[in-house]
Parts: structure tokens; C-alpha cells; sequence
């Protein structure tokens, strides 16, 4: 009897330990309304953050076959494309075979920064830019998709920012890039890497805020702890990845694709964020 239970017992912990360091992609849906688009208007945005030159398949065949299936409007890049310690390669391959898919939109996080010299690490940006990504610095930019005006606005990483105080000139510099857009006609998207500055989004006039950084908390406990670590927001951090409503901003935040196993994903498995805005 006790060597049935004991053959149980293991069972059930291989399972759990199965689940909980599943490392294949998952395809995560968000709904958003908006008053800015009618009632038969509509735009799916596909979130892609913190990817860290992770591969999924030869030339990150698998990872682009699944994007293509969810036939996105818009394809947002908000920064970890690449990792300082690993081959930009992989991000390249991943970039080259999104093009032609939709438009695609990407600012920089803190791995695409030259920490020594405030370079762009491997030159992404024009690298980007020459597979036809528009790559958004302290800037932004009007485009109708689906008859929808939409501003996409975007933020370098606050490590472009070489000061004392690198955080309040980053916020001062981000108002005073965009803290002009035309809030009343148009749906407006923002790009930025980090999930946890929401003062600055907060001060921006934008309706969407598109993020990652937080790599999911790492390890998560459904229905009980969204997270428990996150770069720059430490244990228990308040912004792990999901959908946030504010006041004044819908906030949603990747939850990245990186996965090792020195630093294992727990109830957190790599995730295309698929996002609907409907009016």
C-alpha cells in the first residue's frame, strides 16, 4: 500500500514540476476598448518583449509561424531584443522574418545599450531599421491602420541618458518629447521598455502603454503571486507582467521570452502577448 502511495506521490510532483517549468510558447490575448475607434472598428496589436537572442526553431521559424498566425495589425518591440552576453543573431533572424507581416515599431532596453560608451550595442538600431522596423528615440509618429488614426510614440531606455539624476532628466526629456501629442482624436500607443515608471507614463497623454522588463516576476503562483522578482522593482514586484488599468492609461506588460537553466521560469512560460482593441 505505502509503496502505491509513494508511486502516487511522485506522480503528482512530476507533474507539478512539469507544469510549473513548461517553457513552450504560449499565445496570451488581452482585450482593450477604446471610445476613440467605433463599434465595427478594430486593431490587434502583437506585444514582443525581452526575447534576450532566445531561439525557437531554425531562423526562429517557430516563434514567426506562431506570430503570423494570430495575423496582427501592428507588431510592438519594446526593447531586450538582444542580451550583452549572448549573439545578437538570433533577434536579427527573428526581425528579417517578421518583415512584410505588419508594421513594426521597436525602442531600445537596457540589454540594446552600450553601458561603457552610450552606444547602440551590435548597431541594432540601423540593423532594425534596414529590415524596415521604425525605430522610435524620444519620439512619434502617425499611421492609420484599419482606418483607425493612431499615434505610436516610443522611449529610449533610461540608460541613453548618461546623468546624476538619470531617472528625473528621463522623465523631463520624455515630457518634453511627447508630452505634446494630440490626445482627443487619435488612439495612442506608447512604447517603453521599463514596467515599473508609471509616474512618467502617467504624465504622458497616451492611452495604451505597451512594456516588458519584468520578465514575469520569474517565478508566479497563479491566482496567488504574479511574481516574485523583477529588475528595478526587486521581491513582490507591483508590475510583473499582465494587463494594468490607470487612470488615465491602459498599461500592459510582456512577460518576455528568455528562459535558462540556471534561472528557471515557474508558472511563467515565454508568451506572444496578443493584444485586441476594439471600440
Amino acid at each position: 500500500m505505502w509503496k502505491r502511495k509513494r508511486t502516487y506521490l511522485f506522480l503528482i510532483l512530476g507533474l507539478i514540476l512539469a507544469t510549473a517549468t513548461y517553457n513552450g510558447l504560449t499565445v496570451r490575448t488581452y482585450e482593450v476598448t477604446s471610445d476613440k475607434l467605433r463599434s465595427d472598428q478594430s486593431l490587434r496589436i502583437i506585444l514582443l518583449s525581452d526575447l534576450h537572442s532566445a531561439s525557437y526553431g531554425y531562423k526562429q521559424s517557430i516563434l514567426i509561424n506562431n506570430i503570423k498566425a494570430q495575423q496582427p495589425d501592428l507588431i510592438a518591440l519594446p526593447g531586450d531584443l538582444i542580451d550583452r552576453f549572448r549573439s545578437p543573431d538570433a533577434a536579427f533572424d527573428l526581425i528579417e522574418g517578421l518583415k512584410g507581416i505588419a508594421p513594426m515599431y521597436f525602442v531600445t532596453g537596457n540589454h540594446e545599450i552600450d553601458d561603457s560608451d552610450d552606444f547602440i550595442r551590435h548597431d541594432v538600431v540601423n540593423v532594425f531599421r534596414s529590415s524596415g522596423v521604425t525605430v522610435l528615440e524620444n519620439e512619434w509618429e502617425e499611421i492609420t491602420i484599419n482606418d483607425i488614426p493612431l499615434v505610436i510614440g516610443g522611449l529610449e531606455d533610461p540608460l541613453r541618458i548618461y546623468t546624476e539624476n538619470i531617472y528625473a532628466d528621463w522623465e523631463a526629456s520624455a515630457v518634453s518629447d511627447l508630452g505634446d501629442v494630440d490626445s482627443e482624436d487619435t488612439l495612442n500607443i506608447l512604447l517603453s521598455h521599463r514596467a515599473e515608471l508609471i509616474d512618467t507614463y502617467a504624465a504622458l497623454p497616451f492611452d495604451l502603454v505597451l512594456s516588458g522588463h519584468a520578465h514575469g516576476g520569474q517565478f508566479r503562483i497563479p491566482y496567488l503571486l504574479n511574481g516574485l522578482f523583477a529588475p528595478d522593482q526587486g521581491f513582490f514586484p507591483k508590475y510583473a507582467g499582465g494587463l494594468y488599468e490607470h487612470e488615465t492609461f491602459t498599461h500592459i506588460i510582456g512577460r518576455g521570452f528568455d528562459y535558462s537553466f540556471s534561472i528557471p521560469r515557474i508558472y511563467n512560460p515565454p508568451e506572444i502577448v496578443v493584444i485586441d482593441v476594439h471600440g
